[in-house]
């Protein structure tokens, strides 16, 4: 087993151990804007309207508040939440304006072992 599977079966473990009761399922959705006549090569069409298509995706994590020395009014406000979560038991990756439990995702950044997402939310 790589490194990187060796430390995402450790916190998958204290995740259902020591952090169970900190655990909380997530919820998060994307909606895009799609076009419906892509596959039609017509510059005479007029355009159609777009449509938009959600994305919904799954997981477990731990909410957590940011220390005072992480805060920055800037780019860490008061209010923001952090979401620690592991990447192999989220169904897709997070981006920036996804919905989650309520939230709006403001920013995600990975560990350099790539075994878990920090997601920075704001309340929506």
């Amino acid at each position: 087993m790589s490194l990187r599977g060796e430390l995402q079966a450790d916190l998958a473990e204290a995740f259902d151990d020591d952090l169970a009761d900190a655990m909380t399922a997530i919820v998060g959705t994307r909606t895009t804007a799609s076009d419906t006549d892509s596959s039609i090569d017509d510059w005479m069409n007029p355009p159609s309207e777009p449509t938009t298509s959600t994305l919904t995706y799954t997981g477990r994590g731990v909410f957590d508040s940011y220390t005072t020395y992480e805060l920055d009014s800037d780019i860490i406000n008061v209010t923001d939440v952090k979401l620690i979560c592991l990447q192999n038991e989220i169904t897709a990756e997070p981006i920036a304006d996804d919905k989650i439990n309520g939230y709006s995702v403001v920013r995600v950044s990975k560990d350099p072992a790539d075994a878990t997402y920090e997601i920075q939310l704001r309340q929506v």
